[in-house]
Formats: C-alpha cells, sequence, structure tokens
C-alpha cells in the first residue's frame, strides 16, 4: 500500500479508544510504518517532517532531490512525531533545544535500516530530518562505487603504502562516507589492527574497531585520535577533519607509520589541498604525508526506460565545455523523459564522478581532463547523465580556489 493510500486510509479510520484515553497512537504507529517502508522501497536517503502553516509537510530525498508525499491528517500530527521521539529515545519534555537520536527499523525486504533523527526547534514547530542508511548490514565494496580503471589503479596504490595520508572532498551528501567505508573494509583482515572515529558511527564494519563522537562527554575528535594513537594502529580513519587540532593529529600519525583516510568538505582537489593549511597544517607536513586526494561527486543516472537524445539548447557553451575536457562535441545529448518507473522524473539511481590529485601541481582544473566535469561529460557521451546534472553538480570553469602562497608563516604544526 502506497503512503498516500495508507495516509486516506488513517484519515477516515476510527479506532477504538485505549486506557488512556489516546486514540490516535495505533494510527500514527501505523503512518511513520508505512512513511519509513515508502522511503526505503524508494531508496530515499533522507525523510523530512516540516511544520507549515496547513500543518506539517513530509517529504523524502530520492537521488539527492526532495519529493512531496501526501500531508497527514492534522489530528495525526501531534501522535506522529511523539512517534519519532519514542524511537529516537530523545527527551519527549525538551522541545526548546536541538536533539539527536537514532532507531532502526526493518524495511518491506527485511532489510535493517538504520536511522539517524535530528530534532531542530523551528517557527512553527519542530523540524525532524530522519537520515536513512540502507547498508543491508555489510560494509560497500571499492568495485561497486564506480571507479574508473584509472582512478582505481590509483586509489590501490595509496591504499597499498603503509603510512601516508588519503583526504576524500566533497559537499554533503557526496558519498564521502560510503568510500572510507569501502577503503577500510578493503584494508581490514587479520594482520592490520583498524580504527575509525566517527561522528556518529553511519555503519557497523566488522573487523574494525568504531569509536562514536560524544561531546557531551567530552570524547571529542581531538580527544579520540589521541587515544587511538596509543592502541597501536596501522590503519585510522577519521570520519571527517573538522579543526586544526585534528587535523595536525591525523598528519602526525601518518607522519609516524600510520596510513590515515580522513574526509573534508571541499568542492574539489584544489580546494581540499587549500583547507589544511587554511587550518593550521605546516606546508612541509602536508608535502610529507599526503599520499591522495579524492574529490567526488553523486549525479542522478538517466531512467534506462525513458531517456532520449536532442541537440543542445541550454545557455552554456557545452561545446567549449567539451573541448576543455578533451571530449569531442556530439551532435545530440542525452535527455530526461519522465515515466512511471522513474515517478516522472527521468532519472533512476546515482552515478559516482571522481577526481584525483596527489598535489597541487597535479590537481585538474574545472572541466579539465581528469576533473570531475570531464568525468560527468565521459558520462554524458555514454547516455548515462545529463549535461544538466553534470553542471548542477560539478565546479565549473572561473570556480577555481585562491592559490595557497605559505608565505605568511602563521600556518605552523
Amino acid at each position: 500500500m502506497s503512503t498516500n493510500a495508507a495516509i486516506a486510509r488513517e484519515s477516515r479510520h476510527e479506532p477504538q479508544r485505549t486506557r488512556g484515553g489516546d486514540d490516535t497512537i495505533a494510527p500514527a504507529v501505523r503512518l511513520l510504518d508505512s512513511l519509513l517502508a515508502e522511503a526505503t522501497r524508494s531508496a530515499a536517503s533522507d525523510l523530512h517532517f516540516e511544520p507549515d502553516r496547513a500543518g506539517l509537510r513530509i517529504r523524502m530525498r530520492v537521488d539527492g532531490h526532495l519529493r512531496d508525499l501526501a500531508a497527514p491528517p492534522a489530528s495525526l500530527v501531534p501522535a506522529l512525531l511523539t512517534r519519532v521521539r519514542l524511537l529516537a529515545r530523545v527527551d519527549l519534555a525538551e522541545r526548546r533545544l536541538p536533539q539527536d537520536g537514532r532507531f532502526t527499523f526493518a524495511g518491506p525486504g527485511g532489510e535493517r535500516v538504520d536511522v539517524r533523527a535530528a530534532f531542530l526547534p523551528v517557527a512553527r514547530g519542530e523540524k525532524i530530518a530522519l537520515r536513512l542508511l540502507h547498508h543491508g548490514g555489510a560494509a560497500p565494496a571499492l568495485d561497486d562505487i564506480g571507479m574508473a580503471p584509472r582512478e582505481r589503479r590509483r586509489l590501490d596504490a595509496a591504499l597499498a603504502r603503509s603510512n601516508g595520508l588519503i583526504v576524500v572532498a566533497g559537499p554533503t551528501g557526496s558519498g564521502k562516507s560510503t568510500t572510507l567505508y569501502a577503503a577500510i573494509a578493503t584494508l581490514r583482515g587479520p594482520a592490520r589492527s583498524v580504527v575509525s572515529v566517527e561522528d556518529p558511527v553511519e555503519l557497523d564494519v566488522e573487523g574494525v574497531s568504531q569509536v562514536p563522537i560524544d561531546d557531551d562527554v567530552g570524547r571529542s575528535f581531538s580527544a579520540v585520535l589521541r587515544a587511538l594513537l596509543r592502541q597501536d594502529p596501522d590503519v585510522l580513519m577519521v570520519g571527517e577533519i573538522r579543526d586544526g587540532e585534528s587535523a595536525r593529529i591525523a598528519c602526525r600519525a601518518a607522519l609516524t607509520g600510520h596510513l590515515v583516510l580522513t574526509s573534508v568538505h571541499a568542492s574539489d582537489t584544489r580546494e581540499a589541498l587549500l583547507r589544511l593549511p587554511e587550518m593550521g597544517v605546516a606546508d612541509y607536513l602536508i608535502d610529507a604525508t599526503l599520499s591522495l586526494v579524492i574529490a567526488q561527486r553523486l549525479v542522478r543516472r538517466l531512467c534506462k526506460h525513458c531517456s532520449g537524445a536532442a541537440a543542445w539548447t541550454g545557455r552554456v557553451d557545452a561545446q567549449r565545455l567539451f573541448e576543455r575536457a578533451g571530449l569531442a562535441f556530439p551532435e545530440t545529448i542525452a535527455v530526461a523523459s519522465g515515466c512511471c518507473r522513474c515517478n516522472d522524473s527521468g532519472y533512476r539511481g546515482r552515478i559516482g564522478l571522481f577526481e584525483m590529485a596527489a598535489g597541487e601541481d597535479d590537481a585538474p582544473l574545472p572541466f579539465g581532463p581528469g576533473s570531475l566535469g570531464a568525468a560527468g561529460l565521459a558520462h554524458v557521451l555514454s547516455g548515462e547523465t545529463t549535461l544538466e546534472e553534470v553542471l548542477a553538480r560539478c565546479p565549473q570553469p572561473g570556480d577555481e580556489p585562491a592559490s595557497h602562497s605559505g608565505d605568511d608563516g602563521e600556518a605552523k604544526l
């Protein structure tokens, strides 16, 4: 049964009154179950509950884009939100401060789905964002994340080293965590000690000692990193470098015989290479430890049932972009149409785009050979995605960050 049908059914439902007098609890439970089930069937990454003037707006994010679901009856909204709070085990009485929780549920096919719940007070009530982690209990494999053979060889070479720093860069929702988990799943084994520090632990990886961050009890990134270095690790994964102290500790670990994998928020390899000096890590230490920077994006994959092709008529000079990437400009370009199989979006699933560099001199320019944009255009040529998707997701010419001079003398380890 679809969510819209479930909502319609619950709006007509006249439940029996419980002893406590709350006759909306059972319908709210069923409604939340149906919402989570539909989000799982649609491979949604997030489910949003947002109060508005009409009541409660519910949306799910599929392939990076939000999609509206039918609004529930106003009478069910309080019980529905309370049900989410109960599952997430947050303080029911606290409505003034943000809270975080998590829970697990079984999807329609029996798949275990972990849910990360974030509660935020807003003007009309409380906004709830549920992050759905579809992993089926297994770590992803490097073979399944979509790297081209040349990119995979560069990553394998960096992972084969006994020490060094591997940085994965990209915005939120670009697949950085998936790449990191796939990498440590490849590295784990009886001959290695693999440990991680994460906020939060998104996937339980067998054979890896994973430490969740909890700032409320003093278990910060920097405190855990210092402690983990005394645990005799071979491989250390830092879920995300957020400040100078964490960056410096990670680089020290890489310098003293550890293989360190981490992520940063940056648009491409060039910007990622600027982030560490901006955090206060000395240039000489970056040069001594950095093995590889991987920038990545996710673009929507065209629905194979309804995709087509047409001459490019957009405002962007597409021919110039293809020439900049070293690719031939085609007479027609893949376009999205829309059908019942893809919910009229024209897309179904996503494709990973990757860009790699071992230093500033090695970092490609936007839409230059080896760049995220060039990787996207190659998928446009193969009919897997559209130029609109690539333009929307990838840094474009003119977006280059200013070079780091390294002459100010302030960034010292």
